[in-house]
């Protein structure tokens, strides 16, 4: 086992050193050098070194991560499932074409909000151009990064700050945001000039099938992802909105994962979430809009 670790972490930090200048220090905003000893440092010697498990952990706000790692676990799970597959075969499409536009150059890509891993790790072996492509994933929960450096994907994973990422201006060409929070500002920063982001927002049926159960004594809240896009449109010009829709068969054995990768459940009594099982769900409903957006000109 801890030969298998020494050999991913030098593989990882092979990765870095190879693109040191996607890097700038979280603490001084200074350039950063990924050296033989698997240690990222700046010019005034702030210094990060790559975990065991092959991630770097650039968090230096001290804030609490939102979700909970069982949370990410279940989400892990259900991911393995090919629950998002029409989803992120639509991305990597997506990314094969921008890639051709751009002369077939090797593109640096940003997963925001990576959580556990799954969709730019899926991404990154659905795409046909994917030689050469650079894969980054961010996010806030070091439990979540921990979980997404389990495979030996040729991905770099960091635990830093949507709010101040710790790379440099004009670093990527393409900045994803999947079912997440959006900080528009950096990705203006981090994007070059030709760069795009693809952010993808629930629709309105999205699970539809749990909350219809959660929210049995009671109307379910209405949820529209208009604000969502009118605000996009306010930071980005749109390129293209696509809609994902279908159903997924879920098993009974499969069924508790779903029912805690999700906030839907947060707060609600074991009578309600023992609802949910009693109900023997046969399918869950997918719900997506895909929106493409680029800086404004």
């Amino acid at each position: 086992m801890c030969i298998n670790n020494i050999k991913k972490k030098d593989r990882i930090r092979e990765l870095i050193q190879n693109n040191n200048n996607l890097f700038k220090c979280p603490i001084c905003s200074g350039t950063m050098i990924m050296n033989d000893f698997g240690s990222l440092t700046c010019n005034l010697k702030h210094n990060f070194d790559l975990s065991k498990k092959g991630y770097l952990n650039l968090l230096v706000s001290g804030k609490a991560p939102v979700y909970s790692k069982k949370l990410f676990e279940a989400r892990h799970r259900v991911c393995k499932t090919g629950f998002y597959a029409p989803l992120l075969n639509k991305l990597a499409q997506i990314l094969d074409e921008y890639k051709k536009s751009r002369d077939n150059k090797k593109i640096k890509i940003l997963d925001t909000g990576c959580g556990e891993g799954s969709h730019i790790y899926s991404i990154s072996q659905r795409a046909k151009e994917n030689q050469g492509n650079i894969y980054v994933g961010v996010d806030i929960s070091k439990d979540s990064i921990s979980i997404a450096a389990r495979n030996n994907a040729h991905i770099i994973w960091c635990v830093a700050d949507l709010t101040r990422l710790p790379f440099q201006n004009k670093s990527f060409d393409v900045a994803l945001n999947i079912l997440s929070p959006a900080n528009y500002g950096e990705f203006d920063r981090i994007l070059n000039d030709s760069g795009i982001v693809i952010k993808v927002v629930p629709g309105s049926s999205y699970l539809k099938e749990l909350r219809e159960i959660i929210y049995i004594d009671k109307d379910i809240p209405d949820y529209s992802n208009s604000k969502v896009i009118d605000y996009f449109k306010q930071k980005l010009d749109i390129k293209d909105i696509q809609n994902i829709n279908y159903k997924f068969d879920v098993s009974e054995e499969l069924l508790p994962y779903f029912i805690k990768m999700t906030p839907l459940t947060w707060g609600k009594s074991i009578e309600k979430l023992n609802n949910v099982y009693k109900k023997n769900i046969s399918s869950i409903t997918v719900d997506l809009t895909l929106i493409i957006g680029i800086k404004k000109r």
